[in-house]
């Protein structure tokens, strides 16, 4: 560093090197006569500053090996916190998903069960491949607790057959729907 007093640069008309600029190896104008010095390889140290050090291969190794660890350390944790709130959503989303279709198969369920009681009152022609489909399903659906023939109640007289499907199966339907909302419920977070 140079001080204030010499940073103007002052040689003699002659052009002749003070003393001062020689031993600071400043240009001086003046045809080199002997050996002069050259650059240094390391700046020497001034008043304000610090030597300079060459750093080491292992001190750069390890300062390298240090900033990647601390680096990856808290990449690491927010991965694993990351993977963790995915597998928290995964699952949460998971059960959601079975939530819906176990209320979509009972809702479904119901829904044959009430068509087929319809079906039944309305005495539509059990030749149809629609209405036998759909008098399938709710025989399938009534588990043989709801059954139109066994069931639940069981009514006889003049129109036993139409009352043993719409109390039978309608009872089964609210069944269904009851069960379907519970599981619904219970499955969804």
């Amino acid at each position: 560093m140079t001080s204030p007093a010499s940073t103007t640069k002052t040689t003699p008309p002659d052009g002749t090197a003070t003393a001062e600029q020689r031993t600071r190896g400043e240009p001086t104008g003046e045809p080199a006569t002997g050996p002069t010095p050259g650059p240094t390889p390391w700046p020497t140290p001034g008043p304000t500053s610090e030597p300079t050090r060459r750093p080491t291969s292992e001190s750069t190794d390890r300062a390298a090996a240090k900033a990647e660890k601390g680096r990856r350390s808290p990449d690491l944790r927010a991965g694993a916190r990351r993977a963790a709130s995915l597998t928290r959503a995964g699952v949460a989303r998971v059960r959601t998903v079975l939530g819906e279709l176990v209320w979509f198969a009972c809702l479904l369920a119901a829904t044959a069960l009430l068509l087929g009681a319809v079906l039944v009152v309305l005495e539509a022609n059990t030749r149809n491949a629609l209405v036998e489909a759909v008098l399938r399903a709710a025989d399938w659906a009534d588990l043989g607790v709801f059954s139109r023939n066994a069931g639940v109640k069981q009514f006889t007289g003049d129109g036993a057959v139409v009352k043993n499907a719409v109390v039978n199966w309608g009872l089964g339907a609210v069944a269904w729907l009851v069960v379907g909302r519970v599981a619904r419920r219970l499955l969804t977070p």
